[in-house]
């Protein structure tokens, strides 16, 4: 068998200094699986030394080893094996902010409310927002009473309401206005 090899490409030096130099330099979350509510992240780490084994005799020379445990990014529960996650997940993700206020991707109008740009005000403390549309005009929303002064709620009184309706309650749910009482959301 020859020595002689052809010089292998060194295209991890070609990388810029910003990037990863090795594998072994990070923690790589190779693989992702959901069981019993949990979502859980494959994550390789190198450890020092020599893997260890059921065996007396070391044939190994190696200075580190990888290793691999699993982690649940909601709860944060680490297990060596992706099997051990046997009971449910103790910290389920809360619902989205569409998902808490009942809407539907697929309904025009939530579509719209997300979409358009539309300002959402907060003067004072109470159930009572101002919304200005792309068009520029503004339209008063009783979150509490659930009405819009919008043609569009006027005429028709959608079940979900108007598109402004369902901005307003976004903004609150995800706290980019305060709510009526002058606090804001988590």
């Amino acid at each position: 068998m020859s020595t002689d090899r052809p010089p292998e490409s060194d295209s991890h030096r070609d990388r810029p200094t910003n990037e990863y130099t090795s594998d072994r330099d990070r923690s790589y979350p190779g693989d992702i699986a959901r069981l019993n509510g949990h979502e859980l992240v494959a994550i390789d780490e190198w450890l020092p030394g020599t893997e260890p084994t059921p065996y007396e005799l070391n044939l190994t020379d190696g200075y580190e080893y990888r290793t691999r445990y699993w982690r649940c990014r909601k709860c944060g529960q680490e297990r060596n094996h992706r099997d051990e996650f046997t009971t449910p997940c103790d910290n389920p993700q809360p619902p989205t902010a569409l998902e808490a206020g009942g809407y539907s991707i697929g309904d025009p109008r939530t579509r719209r409310a997300l979409n358009e740009k539309l300002d959402v005000r907060f003067a004072t403390v109470g159930p009572i927002y101002e919304v200005e549309s792309e068009s520029g005009a503004t339209y008063e929303v009783d979150i509490e009473a659930t009405t819009c002064t919008c043609p569009d709620f006027e005429q028709r009184q959608p079940d979900d309401g108007c598109k402004h309706l369902r901005r307003v309650d976004l903004e609150i749910r995800t706290g980019l206005v305060p709510a009526p009482d002058g606090t804001f959301s988590r």
